[in-house]
Order: C-alpha cells, then sequence, then structure tokens
C-alpha cells in the first residue's frame, strides 16, 4: 500500500477522532506547508468523488468526508487570502528566470501550475506536455504538445515541472539519460509527482527540485486558531455521528435485549408464586419498567453529545455487553 518506506522512516498511525481529525485538517490545507493550499481541496473531492463511485466510501463514513470538504472551505475563510497560496505557485517562482517552462500534465496541479507561472512578474512562454493534448483548452501564450514530446522537452527547456499523477515514470531511464546528454545548458527540473517522476541525481547540470524541497522553500503563514478550532470540532462531530450509528445504536441494542432477557428471568422464577395468574403481566410490566428506569440515564448519557469518549467501552464493560 505505500510502497518502499525509507528505513529511517517513521509513519504516524492515527485511530478514531485522531484520524478523522487529520483527515479534516488536509482537506482544508492546515497541513500543507502553505496553509490553506488551494489544490488540496480540490484533490481530496475528486478522490472522494472516485471513491464513492467505486463503492469504497459510502453511508456514515462519505458523510463525514463530504463533510470534510465543507468544512475545508470555511476553514480557508478564515485564513488571509494570497494569490501565491499553493505549492504550485511556489513551483512557479522556483523556475527563475527561465524564459521558457515546460510543464508535464494538465490535471489539477498541471493547470495550477501554469496558473502560476503566468501570475509571475515576467511569465515565461509556456508548454503543456499533455497525455490528451486535445482536451487542454486553448489558452493565449500556452503551447501544447503530446506526451511523446516529454523527451525533447526535456532536452530543450531551460526548465521543467512534472505535475502529474501517474503511477509510474513517465520517461524511462535511458530515454531520460539520452535527453539530459543532449543538452548544452543548465536544466531545472522541479517534481511535483507522488511518487516522484524522476531520480534526483541526474547530472551536474541539472539543478532538481522535489516535493520536500518546494515545501521547504514555502513560507508558511501564521496559523489561524480561529480556522483550527473550527476543523477540530467538526471532526469531532463527525466522529461522534460515526461512532453513534456503528457503536452507540448497537450498545443500546444490546443493553435493552439483556434487560428484556432479565424480564423473562424474573418472570419465569416469580410466576409460579403467583396465586392468580392474570398476576403475571402486572410483574412482567412491573420489572419491565424498573428494568427500563434502570438503563433510561446511561442511555441518555450514550446519547449526548457531551459524553466522555470512554463512555462506550466503560458503560459496555459496567453491563456486561460486547461493545464489537
Amino acid at each position: 500500500m505505500f510502497g518502499e518506506l525509507a528505513t529511517d522512516a517513521q509513519p504516524q498511525i492515527r485511530h478514531g477522532e485522531r484520524a478523522l481529525t487529520h483527515i479534516y485538517r488536509i482537506a482544508a490545507g492546515l497541513e500543507s506547508p502553505i496553509l490553506g493550499e488551494q489544490e488540496i481541496l480540490t484533490q481530496f473531492r475528486q478522490t472522494l468523488i472516485r471513491a464513492e463511485d467505486a463503492g469504497q466510501a459510502s453511508g456514515v463514513f462519505a458523510r463525514a468526508l463530504e463533510t470534510a470538504v465543507a468544512v475545508g472551505r470555511q476553514a480557508r475563510e478564515l485564513l488571509p487570502g494570497s494569490p501565491h497560496n499553493s505549492m504550485a505557485a511556489v513551483a512557479a517562482q522556483a523556475v527563475g528566470t527561465a524564459d521558457r517552462v515546460a510543464v508535464l500534465g494538465s490535471g489539477v496541479m498541471g493547470t495550477a501550475v501554469v496558473d502560476g507561472l503566468l501570475l509571475l512578474p515576467a511569465p515565461p512562454c509556456v508548454t503543456v506536455v499533455a497525455r490528451h493534448p486535445e482536451k487542454v483548452g486553448d489558452r493565449p501564450g500556452v503551447q501544447v504538445l503530446a506526451f511523446d514530446e516529454a523527451p525533447a522537452v526535456l532536452a530543450e527547456f531551460p526548465a521543467v515541472i512534472s505535475a502529474t499523477s501517474a503511477k509510474h515514470r513517465l520517461v524511462d531511464d535511458e530515454s531520460l539519460v539520452a535527453a539530459v546528454a543532449r543538452r548544452g545548458k543548465p536544466l531545472t527540473l522541479i517534481d511535483m509527482a507522488m511518487p516522484p517522476d524522476f531520480a534526483p541525481s541526474l547530472s551536474e547540470g541539472v539543478t532538481y527540485f522535489d516535493i520536500d524541497d518546494l515545501a521547504r522553500m514555502a513560507d508558511r503563514r501564521s496559523r489561524s486558531d480561529e480556522a483550527d478550532a473550527l476543523v477540530q470540532g467538526a471532526a469531532a462531530e463527525a466522529y461522534r455521528q460515526y461512532r453513534d450509528h456503528h457503536e452507540v445504536g448497537p450498545l443500546i441494542g444490546q443493553l435493552m435485549s439483556s434487560a428484556d432477557e432479565i424480564v423473562d428471568g424474573v418472570v419465569k422464577r416469580f410466576s409460579g408464586r403467583l396465586s392468580n395468574s392474570g398476576d403475571e403481566a402486572a410483574l412482567r410490566q412491573a420489572v419491565h419498567t424498573a428494568t427500563r428506569s434502570l438503563l433510561a440515564r446511561p442511555v441518555s448519557y450514550l446519547k449526548g453529545e457531551d459524553r466522555a469518549p470512554e463512555a462506550i467501552d466503560v458503560i459496555a464493560d459496567a453491563f456486561g455487553v460486547d461493545d464489537d
């Protein structure tokens, strides 16, 4: 799932509300090198749509993720606006004084990179290299080439930005080495792809930046306590609804089922001592009322918004029912 991790990698594993809160923060751009990064929310929303179409996200879980998109939009309204508020803009600025720049990829990130290049004080001539050039709309000053031109672009352009979402490298190692060897001038190669499209050590004439380098170049804006609080609260509420659906409802059902078993057991035990057979109904009603009265407060607490996170486990253990 994660591919090959470096030996010094220390991945974090999150569970429950912490996991959902992290997802919400990603959607809101609060975990990005540039807070509120524009492209992240679009990518998150498109990924969610694909997951729902494939049946990988549905029900309460899908609704929680849909809420993350809405909360992400709200969070951005609490952050200061900036025309350069994206990693794409940072990549565009990293090309320096290059007069020609090729952008590999025409998706969300590729389009954002083109926008960033055109916003520069001295915009370069921009060429988009796309897998489906016929689908790229016409833009003034932007040339479009087919993907088989990628090796030629790498051999000729002073700056190339790879902004694809391909799961494999665009240019094989042999073609890449041949393209770079043909160069007579330095190349600035910016690799925004995940996984990377290129190897970092191509030749002495290549200056290579990957997504981590761009993150270090980005100037983080000051944190927004309002945005943090908004996302934290929304994630907590979404997780409460998720857990209510999957754990609180079934737990309450098990409590009621256990209470009914107690009622049946008591009635069976004492029915033989009744002088009047008609008193059995009254006995059943009395025991039923007593058990429901006993459960009323814990059930109400389970349904409440202010319950402690560990309440489900504690109540399940106290009443001897399985909360799994």
